[in-house]
């Protein structure tokens, strides 16, 4: 890898980026980025590594939360023109987007009658419910029973890593005695969970996070066993960047909790661009082919 010739042009873009990252992790991304780099040059039969090069090295190593980064030595006159564009909402043309994520259909026989639904914003009414509320309501018209809770009407403490429910069978599942015992209840016992929760630092919000980790305690011999029924799970996740991937990453590793605890993930919806002036409530709304499919997605969940 330290072979690798660079244009002075990339040696100086290179540099420039790496010094945006935390000192003690810069060699190590250095190190990923020259792996990137070696692959484009393979694959485009070149021995030096122009800015360009660079660049798409950067795009295909990196995650794609990283874009505005990126885009300040890629494009800087595009990444001000976004930044200038979330500044005021255009009715007509919103920045905004929602996308129902395309996943193969699931086997699992299972009759969905009962959903709960778990809100981690804090927001109420705000955009991740709206797009939920979408995605209930398809769920409600397919004649299934919904029951939704709000995390921040609720006491969810953090968990306190005591090991409790390794020791024997909780019958509150936790030793920790708050609002979670009935959440564990709910989980186990409704045939489809749907979460919905939106990304502030580059990864799912505290009280969702919250949540995932007291889970913690299904994964005990007590109660294990409990989570071998089919269920069904479903996310709903937002982010203001107005890219439709750019934290697929976040939303993929909640996917893989879920699957922890015998949750298979049937339907996903996200949103992005909720930024700035479209980090007003209902703003998704602007969207509303995206909220008729969010409304499709809550009905292909029952199905």
């Amino acid at each position: 890898m330290n072979n690798i010739k660079l244009s002075d042009e990339a040696k100086d873009v290179l540099e420039k980026l790496i010094s945006v990252f935390p000192l003690a992790s810069r060699e190590s991304c250095r190190q990923k980025i020259m792996k990137g780099i070696d692959y484009q040059l393979l694959k485009q039969s070149s021995s030096e590594a122009t800015k360009d090069i660079l660049l798409k090295a950067l795009e295909e190593t990196l995650a794609k939360s990283f874009e505005p980064v990126i885009l300040k030595f890629k494009s800087p006159e595009k990444l001000s023109g976004i930044v200038a564009s979330q500044k005021q909402v255009d009715k007509e043309n919103p920045a905004v987007r929602i996308k129902r994520w395309d996943i193969p259909a699931l086997n699992l026989d299972v009759q969905v009658k009962n959903v709960f639904a778990l809100m981690a914003s804090p927001r109420k009414n705000g955009n991740t419910d709206c797009i939920m509320d979408a995605f209930l309501e398809g769920i409600s018209e397919s004649g299934c029973n919904i029951e939704k809770k709000y995390i921040s009407d609720l006491k969810i403490s953090p968990c306190i890593g005591c090991m409790a429910c390794e020791k024997k069978e909780l019958e509150t599942f936790c030793a920790i005695k708050d609002d979670m015992t009935d959440l564990y209840r709910k989980f186990i016992e409704y045939d489809a969970f749907v979460m919905g929760f939106p990304v502030y630092t580059g990864r799912e919000c505290s009280q969702a996070s919250a949540f995932f980790d007291r889970l913690k305690a299904l994964r005990t011999k007590g109660h294990f066993q409990k989570l071998s029924r089919k269920r069904k799970g479903a996310l709903v996740v937002t982010w203001g960047w107005p890219s439709e991937d750019s934290y697929d990453h976040v939303v993929e590793n909640a996917m893989f909790i879920l699957k922890l605890f015998g949750m298979d993930t049937a339907e996903v919806v996200t949103g992005s661009g909720f930024w700035e002036a479209y980090y007003e409530k209902g703003t998704a709304r602007l969207d509303k082919n995206g909220m008729a499919d969010a409304k499709e997605a809550g009905r292909a969940l029952v199905k």
